[in-house]
């Protein structure tokens, strides 16, 4: 993928903030990265939600619901392939 690409889905992912801590300033980086190497290794959106889900649970010890993850895997997977090599 270019760094176009990998841009955009770390703006994704950064503006995501699945257990409301962005008002705290908190920063998501570690989690950020992990979720981007998961969308760059994954085509399946379940599969890919799945383990941005115990991602997160292995961080913080709380589970996102999957239909919280899933449309922000749906779009990171739509941003890889889109920014793909050719």
């Amino acid at each position: 993928m270019n760094p176009e690409g990998s841009i955009e889905l770390y703006r994704l992912l950064k503006e995501w903030d699945p257990l409301g801590l962005a008002a705290e300033d908190f920063d998501y980086d570690a989690e950020i990265y992990d979720s981007m190497e998961v969308l760059h290794s994954t085509r399946d959106v379940e599969t890919a939600g799945r383990k941005i889900q115990q991602i997160f649970l292995h961080s913080f010890e709380e589970e996102i619901p999957l239909a919280q993850i899933l449309p922000v895997a749906e779009e990171g997977l739509e941003i890889v392939e889109l920014y793909k090599a050719p």
